[in-house]
């Protein structure tokens, strides 16, 4: 099998303007991690301990222990990234450089223990765009067709290469787990060959046959000319006799770090040999738990000395070959092309979207049933609560989409981002060009019924400006829910951010205290309440030029009890800034708050996602 492999891996070094580079060099020297506690004034956990091998170039190398001795932890520090709240003394070199996160963007792929795709796209989509980000832009469109179907077949997903890939998480059905980490393969690989390729649990998840297909296909990319480095726990023995070295972790310590030929007769030599009919890797991972302190010392003994445990020798640097990307704007087209195409093939993304507008705007507009047809007294609390609901339900709603939906997506952003494949400037425009696509159809789904129900003038002025203030209330919640949610984690966090910020927006929106009653220490967040903004800008179309039929405008106003005019009750219900703006200058005002919003996102990526932490 691996000879079969090793020749269909050929595409990736034929007669192309890629070629195969040279194996990464990778040496980590005296590393150790320690870890802050979860909580405050928990003690610091020491996550890697003087942690000193090299992993041999072009070769394929496994870092095995238990659960939680370590492995991710050296390749997040071989990738030149870190843990949040960690601390890392020591240093690793790759080609006799310091390792870095803009350095190994350019050396390094990486295959993530979880795999993130977008789930509606298929793997020969999905693999499509990959190559367009990753390939010259001097290649053909067939020719960028011919490498996906090469990998499609070397990674033996070609029969699942039209299916939807899916996401469990989202409820969406897709390919099974062993073609998903597959398919994550094929994203490393499908720009040409990396130096090095670091590997987190490639076998986690699969059956034995797919582990052992996995695991041929690394090994095949390694007699190729990559460096590749697997963290893999506890493999079958037909999975670990492929590999070439081992480094062996417990509890961050080394136990073992060389040839896999030589690892069972160290472990002999300490009476500890592999029983007969028994795992190898089992056996490892096994004694060394169940006498952890024993082969820590052993090690510690047997490697006392080594130069590779003292500081390393400055290497001449060698010039690091970048290869040449797409331009921001070709980068950006084809983000905005995977983005648009993956919203609207997620049928079920799409009428969720639907449903959670049209429902709640019907029922509203039938409570509410032509409580606007006719300008009267009676009719001006109703239809402000009609404009109150319309400008809180979509914010909320918008906020906790916008925040699952970046959450569901980061993942994507920083491998990719890690990886060199696009800037964070195309990246983020294609995300809102998409966003703002799908909200056309759904701000319609929210809008139109609504309007209708309850009675709205029908004339193309009012009706525009109902729709644009919704899809604006739709865009500046979406901001901010995607900036909360490039920091929290799941709903709870979402939560915890939008209840302080929602209380007051709601309580001096000039709906639940009118704007007169409000003391002049909260007028403030009256003026910062974006629900008020909205809702005046929804009264102002609404009531400017309108004539109250049940009032008599010749009796003064002092003597009357009634609104005589729209512009009339504006100029008693209103603030005088929503007055003196007018509708366009309200809408300016919220324009200003999504311009905030977006940078707020920006700062947020580049503080919570992309700051060279996993």
């Amino acid at each position: 099998m691996a000879s079969a492999l090793q020749a269909a891996t050929a595409f990736a070094v034929g007669t192309e303007d890629i070629e195969a580079r040279q194996p990464g060099d990778v040496n980590i020297f005296d590393l150790s991690l320690v870890v802050k506690g979860a909580k405050k004034g928990d003690e610091p956990r020491k996550i890697l301990s003087n942690v000193s091998c090299n992993f041999p170039p072009g070769r394929l190398s496994a870092v095995m222990g238990a659960s939680g001795s370590g492995k991710t932890s050296v390749l997040t520090a071989i990738r030149g990234l870190e843990a949040a709240g960690s601390e890392t003394c020591g240093e690793v070199h790759c080609n006799g450089m310091p390792v870095n996160m803009e350095l190994m963007r350019h050396l390094v792929s990486a295959v993530p223990q979880e795999d993130v795709f977008l789930a509606a796209l298929s793997p020969r989509e999905m693999l499509s765009f990959a190559a367009e980000l990753r390939l010259p832009q001097s290649w053909s469109a067939q020719d960028r067709e011919k490498r996906v179907n090469e990998v499609l077949q070397l990674l033996h997903i070609e029969k699942c290469a039209d299916t939807a890939i899916g996401d469990e998480k989202i409820g969406v059905r897709g390919i099974s787990g062993g073609e998903r980490r597959r398919l994550s393969v094929g994203m490393a690989i499908i720009g040409g060959l990396p130096q090095v390729l670091l590997c987190d649990e490639p076998t986690s998840g699969l059956d034995s046959a797919a582990a052992s297909n996995m695991v041929a296909v690394l090994k095949s990319l390694a007699e190729r000319g990559v460096t590749v480095v697997a963290a893999i726990h506890q493999p079958s023995y037909a999975v670990f006799s492929e590999f070439d070295f081992l480094l062996l972790l417990e509890a961050g310590h080394i136990v073992y770090s060389g040839q896999v030929s030589d690892a069972e007769s160290y472990f002999a030599k300490h009476g500890s040999a592999t029983p007969n009919k028994m795992n190898p890797a089992h056996h490892y991972v096994q004694v060394v738990q169940d006498e952890s302190r024993k082969w820590i010392e052993n090690w510690q003994a047997a490697s006392s000395g080594s130069s590779l445990a003292k500081s390393p020798k400055q290497d001449p640097l060698v010039p690091v070959q970048v290869k040449k990307m797409p331009t921001l704007w070709e980068q950006t087209q084809i983000l905005t092309r995977r983005t648009l195409l993956e919203n609207f093939k997620n049928k079920k993304k799409f009428y969720r979207g639907i449903m959670t507008r049209l429902p709640p705007s019907i029922m509203i507009g039938c409570i509410f049933y032509h409580m606007a047809s006719a300008y009267t007294q009676h009719s001006i609390f109703p239809v402000k609560g009609v404009m109150f609901l319309c400008a809180q339900n979509p914010l909320i709603e918008s906020f906790y989409a916008g925040a699952a939906t970046f959450q569901q997506t980061k993942g994507l952003l920083k491998r990719e981002y890690y990886d060199g494949v696009y800037q964070v400037t195309p990246y983020y425009l294609a995300y809102y060009i998409g966003f703002l696509a799908m909200q056309v159809p759904w701000t319609l789904a929210w809008a139109t019924p609504l309007y209708l129900l309850v009675g709205m003038p029908l004339e193309f002025y009012r009706f525009g400006v109902f729709v644009l203030t919704s899809f604006t209330v739709l865009l500046l919640a979406c901001a901010a829910g995607s900036a909360v949610g490039a920091k929290t984690r799941d709903a709870d966090g979402n939560r915890s951010v939008l209840m302080p910020l929602i209380i007051p927006s709601t309580l001096f929106s000039g709906y639940v205290i009118p704007y007169h009653q409000i003391p002049l220490v909260w007028k403030p967040f009256y003026y910062a309440s974006p629900i008020m903004w909205a809702m005046s800008i929804l009264e102002t179309s609404l009531y400017q030029g309108a004539v109250f039929d049940d009032c008599d405008p010749s009796i003064p106003f002092s003597r009357r009890h009634c609104w005589a005019t729209g512009d009339e009750y504006l100029q008693h219900s209103t603030s005088h800034a929503a007055q003196s703006l007018g509708v366009f200058g309200m809408f300016g005002v919220c324009l200003i708050y999504v311009a905030l919003g977006l940078l707020l996102n920006i700062r947020m990526i580049h503080k919570a996602v992309l700051n060279g932490q996993v």
